[in-house]
């Protein structure tokens, strides 16, 4: 008796199985830039890091660019949103998930500037919706929400990558190549500092959300908000 053979491959006698998958090509192309960094990373080199052609990449995405999208969509999605247990002020769960935010992108340096090139908005509009939710909730008046999600986002994201761009990666200085002779105030600025890489950015949330803050009440006119952003 011959075996169908239909079982195991399809028409024109391809698998049945294919061969790679969106999330399989998503995972090998982070790899790629956390292994041998961005200048490696091309269509080519993730077809060969799967053992298919290039052309079956075209199959799951339409260019390098929807690529790229998914690959910032995914980076993101590992920041895990904080629950927010009974009795926990606004300001410490908002501290607690721009770290979450931080973690996950230092724990893929190379792909960095992946974010800031093809991270799409939209991916994060649940977490924005809860966000303003735990705004609402906590009083803080409607007209700064926007500013403070949009504030956060962008805070989060350019302190990571500026400590990232320090030369070497992951060199302790906060200022390089100072010289105690031509910058003797920065100098002893940076022998006062007692905090570290991580301490800074929790310092430079809270900075940026006691001063967005300060002075406000909870019933904000247009005049009040005119006169708190001086315009």
């Amino acid at each position: 008796m011959r075996s169908d053979s239909r079982s195991k491959v399809g028409v024109m006698g391809r698998p049945v199985k294919p061969l790679i998958s969106r999330s399989s090509t998503i995972a090998a192309s982070i790899e790629i830039i956390d292994t041998e960094g961005m200048d490696a990373f091309s269509l080519p080199r993730v077809a060969k890091h799967l053992n298919v052609s290039t052309s079956s990449l075209y199959h799951h995405f339409a260019d390098r660019r929807e690529l790229m999208t998914e690959v910032a969509k995914e980076i993101m999605t590992e920041a895990i949103v904080p629950d927010l247990p009974s009795g926990t002020h606004w300001v410490e769960w908002f501290v607690d998930l721009s770290l979450n935010y931080r973690d996950a992108i230092l724990c893929h340096p190379n792909a960095a500037l992946v974010l800031v090139q093809f991270l799409p908005r939209d991916i994060l509009t649940n977490t924005y919706e809860r966000c303003a939710r735990i705004l609402d909730d906590a009083g803080v008046p409607a007209p700064l929400h926007v500013v403070i999600l949009d504030g956060l986002e962008k805070l989060s994201l350019a302190t990571t990558l500026t400590e990232l761009m320090r030369d070497p990666v992951g060199s302790s200085e906060i200022f390089p190549n100072v010289d105690p002779r031509r910058h003797p105030t920065l100098t002893r600025a940076l022998a006062d500092n007692r905090w570290s890489s991580r301490e800074l950015f929790v310092v430079t949330i809270r900075g940026f959300l006691a001063g967005v803050m300060s002075g406000t009440t909870t019933t904000m006119t247009d005049a009040s908000l005119r006169d708190f952003i001086g315009s």
